[in-house]
């Protein structure tokens, strides 16, 4: 059977074959995993550290998002400036 360039693939009866994705089951491990409910006042010093960590880390990620906040409000209105002098010299060029 000889193909050219312009002839049509032939229609295939049925349904198209499924595509089966495989189904990964993935853990993850949290660093609240470590620590563990127990007895009031058994903590030993390994959960201190793991919670004084979990302190210091949230409240690293709350400085970050606050100082990147401040940068992008700076960004915004030295942007809002900058458009204002253009069009201040514009205007004045044109009269």
């Amino acid at each position: 059977m000889a193909e050219s360039k312009g002839a049509m693939a032939a229609r295939r009866s049925g349904l198209a074959p499924r595509i089966v994705a495989p189904k990964n089951k993935v853990t993850i491990a949290l660093p609240l995993s470590m620590i563990r409910t127990g007895e009031p006042g058994t903590m030993r010093a390994g959960d201190w550290v793991s919670l004084a960590g979990v302190a210091v880390s949230a409240i690293g990620f709350g400085v970050v998002v606050r100082e990147l906040v401040r940068i992008a409000h700076a960004l915004e209105a030295g942007q809002a400036i900058h458009r204002e002098s253009q069009a201040e010299a514009s205007r004045l060029q044109s009269a």
